[in-house]
């Protein structure tokens, strides 16, 4: 029997090698994207011919984005590094990307929307960018217009930064920062009802995933929005706040619209006592001409309760809060290396 099964595999075998060497060899497929000429592309063609290390590349796009994924956790880290080394990137492979999209990006997370909107304008408006929009990965244009709705925040244009986010919800569905960025827009826009909406969608009904700093927001932005509305004191938000964010690292974040509102959140945060009233008069002092008329009437209020219950408290200018402010905003900006 095993003799048999020998002689049948040897004649077998040469004929599967004879069919093997026949079948026909498969023809390159065409690159998805059609690299175009260098001259034409976002960053212009490199310093010295030939072409790119790839592996450099990627290397720096994921350097960056790690360290922008950072940055959003634990405000305040210098990401001017990463911005020099994404512009030596995009002019390393003019026709990828990846690197100009996390620069454009980097800049506007940091409130460097200026540099920020330059790239996202000449992206969305300049037929030689090497990718239209709707082609790139859902990652990377979510992260384009969320960083353009931002921008319009930060320039008192919450109207546009609605609209914004809303078309972000509608077409990727909801994620704890869009829906409370698109909760502050409302917020500035003196709508806090329509606010908490969205507030409780990111703190209470979407499964809290990572960055928690997110959750923790979204419920910051929900108490604000209750205490504006003349709710009782949102005692279950804060222990959540407490438990979620220990270090309420939030308060660190770059995206408080306007920079004030930073100061307010932290003071529903604190009993009665100096610190703040401090915080209430740097909000009352620091709020822009923006913020709607209730919002400070409300401040005043907290104001008097708490000098109702605190005596003894320095009457001078606000101290720097407890907790770091962030370097987000001008400071931020300021640091980041301009565009070339």
């Amino acid at each position: 029997m095993i003799s048999r099964l020998g002689l049948v595999m040897g004649l077998l075998c040469p004929m599967l090698a004879m069919a093997q060497s026949r079948l026909p060899t498969p023809e390159l497929l065409p690159p998805r994207k059609v690299v175009r000429d260098c001259a034409l592309s976002l960053w212009g063609c490199p310093n010295r011919p030939g072409t790119s290390d790839t592996g450099q590349y990627e290397q720096i796009v994921q350097r960056a984005r790690s360290q922008l994924q950072f940055g959003q956790i634990s405000p305040g880290a210098d990401l001017s590094k990463s911005v020099t080394e994404l512009i030596d990137a995009s002019r390393m492979a003019p026709e990828r990307t990846e690197a100009w999209v996390t620069l454009a990006v980097t800049y506007a997370e940091q409130g460097a929307c200026a540099e920020g909107s330059s790239l996202f304008e000449r992206f969305l408006t300049d037929a030689r960018t090497p990718t239209p929009l709707v082609d790139l990965p859902w990652k990377d244009r979510q992260a384009i217009q969320l960083g353009m709705a931002l921008c319009h925040s930060l320039r008192g244009e919450p109207e546009l930064a609605t609209a914004q986010y809303q078309r972000l919800l509608l077409a990727d569905g909801p994620t704890q920062r869009v829906l409370y960025r698109l909760g502050d827009a409302l917020m500035a826009q003196g709508r806090p009802e329509e606010a908490s909406h969205y507030y409780s969608q990111a703190c209470l009904d979407l499964p809290p995933l990572q960055p928690l700093v997110n959750v923790s927001r979204s419920c910051a932005g929900l108490m604000a929005a209750l205490d504006r509305r003349r709710s009782q004191r949102p005692i279950r938000l804060m222990m959540q706040l407490r438990r979620n964010d220990l270090g309420l690292r939030f308060l660190k974040m770059a995206d408080f619209v306007p920079a004030v509102e930073r100061d307010y959140y932290q003071a529903l945060l604190l009993p009665f006592g100096c610190e703040r009233e401090a915080l209430l008069v740097g909000y009352l002092r620091g709020a822009p001409a923006s913020v709607p008329r209730a919002y400070l009437r409300r401040a005043e209020e907290h104001l008097a309760e708490n000098r109702a219950h605190t005596t003894g408290c320095a009457p001078t200018d606000p101290p720097a809060s407890s907790i770091n402010r962030p370097v987000g905003g001008a400071g931020t900006a300021d640091r980041l290396p301009p565009l070339p």
